[in-house]
């Protein structure tokens, strides 16, 4: 046997710009937060990977010798497992996994691809190789979402792995650290339940249909650089909402243009960021139809306590909201808690690492 234990330690994340962009293919702004999942790797003997969930006291045994069967169809783990070993990143013998962490799961904080994020890199470390940053990204989202045909996008897994503040540009799949020093947010977990997988799918599909639709009008219409006045001519009258939905994203991007050159700035106007915020909130809320009347009654207390702007985390229909508060951590906090939800202090945190254990 060969192989000394590790840890790996991989970050959630906030979407501050260009929620449901980019499986869309237009550009996200994300910070990864200090909340985070944990993989400690202890080597074993046998040909078997056992894994432990204390925090949701599950378990879990394969084998390594073939194609691991799956149990559902977000069985990350295993995924991983299968997606690296056809990278030709095999595990030389079995290991022992515990797997725990500290972010609220299905609250918009992309629990799971922080964990499909870990996978990846401890895999990459059990097959006693190295695997540079954007392809553990990469990969991570080829074990969570093209393996199980999904239609999330790759900003969860870029923030996760890069850590701080980033703009990526779903073109390119270009990543730009990005300056601006942010204050602490506090994250309003509403403990409603929500079906990421199935909203992300109706918004993709009928918001790429419109994009066809909209393309049969404008010969030339890129959703990447058609400005948006264009496709508001379109319409005659009260547009549908399927077109709204449409514009709505088209919205976001420009929005997430301007944000960009924004936190371009060290010490970007706090006020100006939390108005930016709240803008993207409006259109989440409004044209792509994903608050509750939970959150937004979360949302108006944290304004009430001296937040500068809030949004919706993740997507949508439940989940968590996000408040930046300019200083006003512990006050907003408590607000959001007396609104009914969980709140948890956050502050922008470093990416995934691995460090050996002695």
């Amino acid at each position: 046997m060969s192989g000394k234990p590790f840890l790996v330690r991989a970050p959630g994340r906030v979407c501050l710009f260009g929620e449901h962009s980019d499986y869309l293919g237009l550009d996200v702004i994300a910070a990864a937060i200090d909340l985070e999942i944990e993989i400690m790797a202890t080597p074993l003997e046998e040909d078997t990977i056992h894994i432990m969930y204390p925090n949701i006291r599950e378990y879990d045994e394969f084998s390594l010798d073939l194609e691991i069967e799956y149990r559902n169809n977000r069985d990350y783990i295993r995924s991983s497992f299968n997606v690296m070993a056809r990278k030709g990143f095999r595990p030389k013998h079995g290991w022992s996994l515990l797997i725990s962490g500290n972010i609220p799961i299905a609250a918009g904080l992309s629990s799971s691809s922080a964990m499909t994020v870990a996978s990846v890199m401890a895999i990459a470390e059990m097959a006693g190789s190295a695997m540079p940053k954007e392809e553990v990204a990469l990969t991570a989202y080829e074990s969570e979402v093209v393996e199980f045909g999904e239609s999330g996008g790759t900003m969860d897994h870029f923030a996760s792995v890069m850590g701080g503040v980033i703009h990526v540009n779903m073109g390119t799949q270009e990543i730009t650290p990005l300056p601006a020093q942010l204050d602490s947010f506090v994250i309003g977990n509403s403990g409603e339940k929500k079906d990421t997988v199935g909203d992300l799918r109706f918004i993709r599909t009928t918001v790429e249909r419109e994009y066809e639709e909209i393309a049969k009008r404008i010969s030339s219409f890129d959703r990447r650089t058609t400005p948006t006045n264009l496709v508001y001519e379109l319409s005659q009258g009260t547009p549908s909402r399927e077109r709204r939905m449409a514009e709505a994203t088209l919205r976001n991007r420009d929005l997430t243009n301007r944000a960009f050159e924004l936190l371009k700035d060290v010490n970007p106007d706090p006020v100006l960021v939390g108005n930016m915020i709240h803008e993207h909130h409006e259109i989440l809320r409004d044209d792509l139809e994903r608050s509750t009347p939970k959150i937004e009654s979360l949302i108006d207390a944290a304004l009430s306590a001296g937040a500068v702007g809030c949004k919706i985390n993740g997507s949508g229909g439940g989940g968590s909201m996000m408040a930046y508060t300019a200083g006003q951590n512990t006050i907003v906090a408590s607000a959001i808690e007396n609104a009914g939800a969980t709140a948890h202090i956050v502050k922008v945190g470093e990416g995934a690492i691995l460090s050996r254990v002695e």
